[in-house]
């Protein structure tokens, strides 16, 4: 029995003592809590708000996404059965779901801007006490909210805004929701801001490069930076989207004129998209145009678009086709090498013909100079052009493209250099370091014969004629040597 509580007692002190340890491992705070002061960024808080931050912004991403989405639906769906109203329910339930999704859009908007500056403040970008009202947030975020507040709604679901056709006077009228929607595809230019910081380019440690440099951080700078690396696709996708945004637009402006108060008439969607396929394109055949106030408002915009997209075309196409160094080096050598096989042709007819008056002049009279007269034309023709082609030979290469050339390649020279001096200067340093393991390996090694010498159950003992002859060596270099030189870094 006492050795059974015994046990019991080892157990029970046993399982006190890893409770006190895991407790002394056990972290006192997590990294947001951590309150110690610090003047510079921990990259830890930093990353992870920003990842917090690219969270939020998806979730809104999708948001209003799935609200464009419904909203098309609820419009193409009362458009169709505006008369008949066998589907009203269903619009209601769809107006519902709309107004709802604004207010998370909304309410996922703010708290998009409080996460952000929160990693403002842990990035020292703004002061740890500033507020939303007194950074320069505040103008990004009222701009997104005034972009989101127009949606259509079950309470503005049967008002009418009437108003007069252009050219014929006829009374038109339109609901309120579907201006409510025309002005809702605006939103589509806050999805392409939100799809850019979904970016390889839109990360924590660009930013922190960014401030170094003294460079905003924004999606203004990631475009950029996608212009500059992926254009072909940048440029499609901002065509697409400027396709959809103004040709649903137009639709929804110019399709009011195809009712009256008791019936409608089909509208041709294709119509809508090759207005503004022109518009952007900047032709503007004028077979279509818009007449009402709100399609123009549209196309108007559009101009701007298209204007925008088709000169980071053009400059797309002028940097594929510009020439590079070498591909310039390349045409000069190509070209000296066309202009030497036409000096070669040129000298080989002069020869020809050297050749041809010797043997005229030895079988002729050669007090008869007017026979020569031809031919001597000819050398001297041949005399020029040969020249004229020496000039271009050596003029053919530029001084500016050879200065370049020898700059690029004297660039290059140093960065290797550079790294050939590191490799040289890391393999001093291990050699360095493995003559000091070897060292140290050889005075353990000493030490423990010492040891096992002086024990009393070994009767051994060694003479200071028989040590290691490399001890000596060994000393002399770590005193003299060794110490200054693994100290003695290089930039």
């Amino acid at each position: 029995m006492s050795g059974q509580r015994q046990e019991m007692e080892l157990i029970k002190q046993g399982s006190k003592l890893a409770k006190s340890s895991k407790q002394a491992l056990k972290r006192t705070g997590t990294i947001l809590s951590d309150k110690s002061s610090s003047s510079f960024e921990d990259s830890r808080v930093t990353l992870l708000l920003f990842e917090k931050y690219r969270i939020v912004e998806m979730t809104r991403f999708c948001v209003i996404f799935a609200c464009q989405i419904l909203a098309i639906l609820q419009y193409e769906s009362s458009f169709q059965d505006q008369f008949e109203q066998n589907f009203d329910s269903e619009t209601t339930l769809l107006l519902y779901l709309i107004f709802f999704q604004t207010i998370v859009a909304i309410t996922l908007t703010l708290t998009s801007y409080q996460v952000l500056l929160a990693y403002q403040k842990k990035a020292m970008i703004v002061t740890p006490q500033a507020s939303l009202l007194e950074s320069n947030l505040i103008y990004g975020l009222i701009i997104e909210v005034l972009l989101m507040i127009p949606s259509p709604t079950p309470f503005t679901q049967r008002i009418k805004v009437p108003f007069h056709q252009r050219y014929t006077d006829a009374p038109r009228y339109y609901y309120v929701n579907e201006i409510l929607t025309y002005l809702l595809t605006c939103r589509v230019a806050l999805l392409i801001n939100i799809a850019l910081k979904f970016q390889a380019f839109y990360s924590s440690q660009i930013g922190r490069l960014c401030r170094l440099y003294s460079t905003d951080f924004d999606t203004h700078l990631v475009f950029k930076i996608c212009m500059k690396d992926i254009p072909g696709f940048t440029l499609m996708g901002l065509f697409c989207a400027g396709m959809l945004l103004f040709g649903y637009s137009m639709e929804i402006a110019e399709r009011a004129l195809l009712r009256d108060e008791t019936s409608f008439t089909n509208y041709n969607v294709g119509q809508s998209l090759w207005v503004t396929l022109i518009t952007i394109a900047t032709v503007g055949y004028g077979d279509f145009y818009p007449t009402t106030d709100l399609g123009r408002i549209s196309m108007a915009v559009c101009v701007f678009w298209g204007v925008s997209n088709t000169s980071l075309f053009t400059a797309m196409l002028y940097s594929m086709l510009q020439a590079e160094t070498s591909e310039e080096l390349v045409w000069a050598l190509l070209e000296k090498a066309n202009v030497r096989n036409i000096m070669k042709a040129f000298s080989q007819y002069l020869f020809v013909r050297i050749q041809k008056l010797k043997l005229k002049a030895s079988t002729e009279n050669k007090n008869d100079k007017s026979n020569y007269k031809e031919q001597v034309d000819l050398i001297q023709e041949t005399l020029k052009a040969i020249s004229q082609m020496k000039r271009q030979y050596r003029d053919i290469d530029g001084e500016a493209t050879m200065v370049m050339a020898k700059r690029k390649f004297k660039d290059i020279n140093n960065m290797f250099e550079e790294q050939i001096s590191y490799l040289k200067e890391s393999k001093r340093l291990q050699f360095l370091t493995n003559i000091n393991f070897q060292y140290c390996y050889k005075s353990n090694v000493t030490s423990d014969q010492k040891h096992k010498q002086s024990s009393p159950h070994i009767q051994t003992y060694q003479t200071d004629d028989k040590q290691s002859k490399d001890e000596a060596f060994f000393a002399n270099l770590q005193d003299n040597e060794s110490n200054l030189l693994l100290m003695d870094f290089r930039d």
